[in-house]
């Protein structure tokens, strides 16, 4: 992993090699680098269509927000900002998890707030 400069993104890759944006807090180079590295699990040498980069978001989220943590949470009266603190991921993180949910998810949500 290399840190760069600021760019147009927090982190790419070549395939290979992965660099970050040098003013990425820690919680953000994680996520960041999580990220670069799925596109790396999937052979992924340079910048993908957007439909690609949804999918690498959601896993992304996946593999870094674990379900049972958000429903532990359930009932904590945690805003948005406070939980991904909590979970240790950034805001779009925690937002790519709840939005890529699946049914299955989403109905373990549903009874865990009932």
């Amino acid at each position: 992993m290399h840190r760069i400069p600021p760019r147009l993104a927090s982190g790419y890759t070549d395939g290979q090699r992965v660099w970050l944006d040098e003013h990425l807090t820690t919680v953000e180079a994680r996520c960041a680098l999580t990220h670069e590295l799925v596109h790396i699990s999937r052979g992924h040498d340079r910048h993908q269509p957007p439909a690609v980069e949804e999918d690498v978001r959601a896993q992304t989220a996946r593999l870094l927000v674990p379900w049972d943590a958000i429903t532990a949470h359930v009932g904590s009266q945690l805003d948005e900002w406070h939980l991904a603190q909590e979970l240790g991921v950034t805001d779009r993180v925690l937002v790519d998890r709840l939005h890529f949910a699946s049914p299955v998810e989403l109905k373990a949500l549903r009874e865990a707030v009932n």
